[in-house]
Parts: C-alpha cells; sequence; structure tokens
C-alpha cells in the first residue's frame, strides 16, 4: 500500500481556558477539544431500542480532553508499521478495507494501545483509548438525552444516511464495508463517524452495567475484568446499535473487521 498523511485542516479558534479547539499535533492528526464539565451518559429506561447494559443514566464530570476529530486511517497506522516491528493487522492487504482514507480494522485491544505509547513517544504528548465515559461525551456532541450523535431522528430519516452501518442491504448508505473517514456529517462537536463506520475501542474494562463511583469524576472503569468495552457500533450495526448509549464487550485480543479506534489527549493527569 501506499500510504499519504491525512490532514484535516481547520483553523484553530480560542476556547475557555486558552486552549484552542482544534489541535493539530505534530503527525498532522486533528483532535477535538471537549470541555470539561458534567455529561449525562447513559439510556432513560424508555428510549427504544434500549439494551439493559446501559443504565444507570448518570451524570459525570470530566476534565477537559482532545479526541481525535475522525478514527485512526490505515494511513496514520502504516507510520506506526514503518517506524515500528509491530505486526500487521488483520485484513491490512484486503482491497475492501485498506484505503488510506478508510479506518484500520482488524485492531485488538492491545494494537491500540500500542499505537498510543508509539504516538506519545513521537510527539512527546500523552495519548491513550477514551474511556467510556469520554467516548459518550464526546459522541453525544453536546446534546444531552438525545439517542443519536445528531439527535433523535433515525440514521436514514428522510432518505438522508447519516452513518455508514447496515441499513435493509449493506450498500444502502453508499458503502458495502467501511467508509473513508469523514464522508458522513460531524456532530456538533466536529466529530465524525461516532456512529457506525468501526466499533472504536475504549480503556476501560467491561461491566455490565456502567460503572460509577462517588463522586463521579473521571471515571476509569473498573479496574479489572476479562473483556474491554467497545463503543459506536459499525458498518456491520443495525441503526439501534449506533446509539450513544451503546455498550459492546470483547476480548482485548479479539481482532475483526469491524473494529477499530481512535485517541484522546488528556489535558491533565487522570487516573
Amino acid at each position: 500500500m501506499v500510504f499519504g498523511l491525512w490532514v484535516w485542516v481547520n483553523l484553530a479558534y480560542p476556547e475557555a481556558g486558552g486552549s484552542p479547539s482544534y489541535y493539530q499535533n505534530e503527525l498532522g492528526m486533528q483532535l477535538r477539544l471537549i470541555p470539561g464539565g458534567g455529561y449525562l451518559i447513559g439510556s432513560p429506561d424508555d428510549e427504544p431500542g434500549r439494551y439493559l447494559n446501559e443504565g444507570p443514566q448518570h451524570y459525570v464530570t470530566l476534565s477537559p480532553f482532545y479526541i481525535t476529530v475522525t478514527e485512526i486511517t490505515n494511513a496514520q497506522y502504516g507510520r506506526f508499521l514503518a517506524a515500528t516491528s509491530h505486526p500487521a493487522p488483520l485484513y491490512w492487504r484486503d482491497k475492501n478495507l485498506n484505503a488510506p482514507d478508510q479506518p484500520v480494522v482488524g485492531i485488538s485491544w492491545y494494537d491500540a494501545v500500542a499505537f498510543a505509547q508509539w504516538l506519545s513517544r513521537e510527539t512527546g504528548e500523552t495519548y491513550r483509548l477514551p474511556t467510556e465515559a469520554e467516548w459518550e461525551a464526546a459522541s453525544r456532541g453536546g446534546l444531552t438525552g438525545q439517542p443519536f450523535p445528531w439527535g433523535t431522528e433515525l440514521p436514514d430519516a428522510g432518505g438522508r444516511f447519516r452513518a455508514n452501518y447496515h441499513p435493509n442491504t449493506y450498500a444502502d448508505d453508499g458503502y458495502r464495508y467501511t467508509a473513508p473517514v469523514g464522508r458522513f456529517p460531524a456532530n456538533d462537536y466536529g466529530l465524525f463517524d461516532m456512529a457506525g463506520n468501526v466499533a472504536e475501542w475504549c480503556r476501560d474494562c467491561y461491566k455490565t452495567s456502567y460503572y460509577t463511583q462517588s463522586p463521579a469524576l473521571n471515571p476509569g472503569g473498573p479496574r479489572t475484568g476479562k473483556t474491554r468495552v467497545l463503543r459506536g457500533g459499525s458498518w456491520y450495526s443495525r441503526a439501534r446499535d449506533l446509539r450513544c448509549a451503546t455498550r459492546q464487550a470483547a476480548l482485548p485480543n479479539n481482532a475483526d473487521g469491524f473494529i477499530g479506534f481512535r485517541l484522546v489527549h488528556p489535558l491533565a493527569a487522570q487516573p
């Protein structure tokens, strides 16, 4: 494969506290500032399509953090492979999935952590997988209590597709497998593909109900567990699995053609 560095250009503008709302790191990766404060996460008991593991709905308080505007792409992951001896992921040579601007797939949780550690070394900054609370706060785009990142409409309402997923047939939304990142509308935080395209690893171990702490400041999930959290649904998912509160779990060594990731750059040290 021939890789190019994908850069989404946006002029930064000041946010409260002096941090720019958009930030581009030394490797050209674009990140968005998610404001610190209180966020309502989880789903109410009456949300259509709700799974039992989406409760209890509760508030968390998060410190501000940056998150990558898109899922990590093949081009970005290719730089990591070229610089290290890390083995290539599954589907790396699959022509349906390996375009430079498609999200990298076939990624285990350990692969995602290794990429974050390499990126931290290369940039001199801290990068890691998002916590489950950070991921959901970012996915909601500043909306409160809405099922999807864009609000209440179904992902194909009015014949306009808002995500890459599995409608009646896979290609109805324009893509049989993964779509190049950024092809569907961003949420109100300017983040792309927070619903669909690829399911995204989170840092947390999985628990069958939301892990809550008191006080609920920067919750990081249980310290131990056999499985890790996946969020966001994928090209393989039905509409109900694109909701912001949908939670999945997988063994950390699991890798598949619908699993990828994005990263967080925290502004302050967190547990």
